[in-house]
């Protein structure tokens, strides 16, 4: 039911990837790009939009990449999303005067309600320590 963009789950990810880092050496692009399954161009973008928005640095160079601007605990998966995609104002099903959204409209205002209360609750922090909890498979 949620729709949210594939550059706001690669900005995400690759947030994700920049707060697992174990030390404070800049995080290369191209082990970003592993980690999330993401396009070397796509990524890019996204990393350009990351570092407009405040959330990263960028560091050039043979050592160069890219290292969190902010902690990653105060970091909501809520305002990377609205950073990418833009806040999303209203929620209408159907066309306006429907007599049915009358009906509906207030289920789908819930809904959104609810969505935004979880996207504001997960941070990139707590999303890092799971995947830094999670098993890996090695083929």
């Amino acid at each position: 039911m949620l729709h949210v963009s594939l550059k706001a789950q690669y900005a995400i990810k690759a947030l994700v990837r920049l707060a697992l880092a174990t030390s404070s050496e800049p995080v290369q692009s191209r082990d970003i790009a592993a980690y999330g399954s993401i396009p070397a161009k796509f990524l890019e973008q996204v990393m350009h939009d990351l570092r407009q928005a405040g959330y990263v640095h960028s560091q050039r160079g043979k050592r160069g990449g890219y290292v969190l601007a902010r902690a990653a605990a105060e970091i909501s998966f809520a305002e990377v999303i609205d950073m990418i995609e833009g806040t999303h104002g209203g929620v209408a099903r159907m066309r306006p005067g429907d007599q049915a959204e009358l009906l509906v409209q207030p289920v789908w205002l819930e809904v959104r309600t609810r969505v935004r209360e979880v996207l504001e609750r997960a941070t990139i922090a707590a999303a890092a320590e799971r995947a830094a909890a999670a098993p890996m498979y090695y083929i």
